[in-house]
């Protein structure tokens, strides 16, 4: 059964491979198997469940496909093999340079089921301008494009739907989307494979390069790791003087990003930055009554009422206590109720909070402001660590709300006092200074992330 399944999708494959785009056929068609034809309906195994997702859109041509080739009627089922395979490695991975490179894009992620609100206005409608300025001019705008902000506010979601938007009205340009850490990764690969010449010419002839997650070179450079830093930026050099368009995304704006060198800070911050807030409660309440639409999910609104005003943090985490309260309700054939609304967000937020550590906050503020941990301990009264120290006291008690003795006791025993008064000046710095307030509540956002 499996051979004949095999002949007759191959057929299938044949017919479909000239009415679809190259991209789908490439992402979705490639990527299934048949496993099973008997009683007229055939099996189709999907590597994942995005490749199962995007496949299943083509379910009427597919049958249709079948019905030509067979001669009757037939039903196409879809299903995931037993281990699905990640998606990045059918996506992100540049395996053949020679050949047309893989978008590294989710093409669930698009600009129509974008939710704009007042905290994403401004970055939808420069992403539109590119979708347009290199679709019809064949030019960038805003080059480079960077958009931060901190995590779950579905900058990467926007990110994507420029790059499938510019495919699906020009799918004769080269975008691929890619994070920082995939770069690094990849390009170590292919040196030690002496492939370095392929890796460069892959990239150096992208018409858009879409680039996550920047934030993660602060670790790659500080490690010394010069040539990622280099290799990056004659990729973004050759880019730029070429025409090409560059979005790039990260969690903080490139100056406070440490370890780049001043030419790539620069260059940067040359074209349109734009930060991206958390979204308000009109739009948290859009976000999850778009997601139940998409999703086909029918929940009362008072539910989505108490989720969009308890959960104010980012998309991700209004979506994922939304999933997981129809999941459970699926599984115990039960509706969802406005109490275990109540029960899973109460344990989300213990269990968010239960994954803090002191350690963690000191950790983070070691790092952001480049103090030895054992400084910040030490009886030291230089004013850079005095301020790293002062600042993590303030955090482990706004954060974990530790008692003054406990705090003290992770700096060598300060007594309470001293505890206080830091606490107290750091208060006081963030009501005088906008600045100073907005690095702390990127702290936070780091540290309960």
């Amino acid at each position: 059964m499996e051979e004949r399944a095999s002949k007759l999708w191959k057929k299938i494959q044949k017919i479909c491979k000239d009415s679809v785009s190259e991209n789908d056929y490439n992402m979705y068609f490639r990527n299934v198997e048949a496993s099973d034809f008997s009683d007229k309906t055939l099996t189709l195994t999907c590597k994942n469940s995005l490749v199962k997702a995007g496949i299943e859109k083509y379910r009427k041509k597919i049958e249709d496909a079948g019905e030509i080739i067979y001669d009757e009627s037939i039903d196409a089922v879809f299903e995931l093999t037993k281990v699905a395979e990640p998606f990045y490695s059918e996506t992100y991975k540049i395996q053949e340079y020679k050949n047309k490179i893989k978008t590294g894009l989710n093409p669930k992620n698009r600009l129509d089921n974008f939710v704009i609100g007042d905290n994403s206005k401004l970055a939808f409608e420069a992403c539109v301008a590119v979708v347009n300025s290199v679709s019809e001019k064949n030019e960038p705008a805003y080059n480079p494009l960077f958009i931060y902000g901190s995590s779950g506010l579905g900058k990467t979601h926007l990110m994507q739907a420029v790059g499938n938007a510019i495919i699906e009205r020009r799918p004769d340009k080269k975008v691929y989307y890619i994070t920082s850490e995939e770069f690094s990764n990849e390009y170590y690969r292919v040196l030690r494979e002496h492939r370095i010449e392929e890796f460069r010419d892959s990239f150096r002839s992208l018409d858009v390069l879409l680039l996550d997650d920047i934030q993660f070179f602060e670790k790659i450079f500080a490690q010394g790791e010069g040539k990622v830093q280099e290799e990056f930026f004659h990729t973004f050099n050759k880019l730029q003087e070429s025409g090409k368009q560059i979005i790039m995304i990260s969690d903080r704006y490139p100056k406070d990003i440490k370890n780049l060198s001043e030419r790539l800070e620069t260059r940067f911050v040359q074209g349109f930055s734009l930060e991206m807030q958390r979204p308000g409660y009109e739009t948290r309440m859009a976000i999850l009554q778009n997601f139940s639409k998409e999703n086909k999910i029918i929940i009362d609104k008072n539910i989505l009422e108490y989720i969009a005003d308890t959960v104010s943090s980012n998309v991700r985490e209004l979506e994922g206590v939304l999933t997981t309260l129809i999941a459970r309700a699926s599984l115990l054939n039960e509706r969802v109720t406005l109490q275990q609304a109540q029960i899973e967000l109460s344990n989300r937020m213990k269990s968010q909070k239960a994954k803090i550590t002191a350690e963690k906050i000191i950790d983070i503020v070691s790092v952001e402001y480049s103090i030895e941990i054992s400084d910040m301990k030490s009886k030291k009264k230089q004013a850079d660590i005095v301020n790293a120290r002062q600042i993590a006291m303030y955090l482990l008690k706004d954060i974990l709300d530790l008692n003054l003795t406990t705090i003290g006791g992770l700096f060598g025993g300060r007594d309470h006092s001293t505890v206080i008064s830091s606490i107290r000046k750091i208060e006081g710095k963030i009501e005088d200074e906008t600045v100073f307030k907005n690095e702390i509540d990127r702290m936070k956002q780091r540290i309960t992330q």
